[in-house]
């Protein structure tokens, strides 16, 4: 898991690196696509629960485009040039990745603690 959830950061965050306007707009089938990775079902859900994650973290911002108690949506994940992880990726994406992955790793043992506790 921790390699497939380095290659949606690191595809994320050049993205945003590369960007040149002051907004970036994506899904999380299209930031598979660009990662490299196939598109089955099973992935894109997986990388929706990684972008769900910095979305709790505040480091993307989610807009749907119907109400979330329907099951059926697709989310629209959106990084401006307000955002930390839009200033983290402009000024130094090596360490951009690193601070992500870390953060990820944080909320996913925590996670794991209060299962277990």
């Amino acid at each position: 898991m921790e390699e497939y959830d380095s290659r949606i950061i690191k595809a994320l965050v050049d993205l945003v690196s590369k960007s040149r306007g002051r907004r970036v707009t994506i899904k999380a089938r299209s930031l598979l696509k660009f990662a490299g990775l196939n598109d089955k079902h099973a992935d894109i859900l997986k990388t929706a629960k990684v972008l769900g994650k910095l979305a709790n973290d505040g480091y993307v911002r989610v807009e749907s485009n119907k109400p979330v108690k329907t099951r059926s949506r697709v989310l629209r994940y959106i990084i401006t040039e307000s955002m930390e992880l839009w200033k983290l990726a402009k000024e130094n994406p090596n360490n951009a990745v690193n601070i992500l992955l870390r953060r990820l790793r944080d909320l996913s043992n925590y996670g794991e603690t209060q299962t277990q506790a």
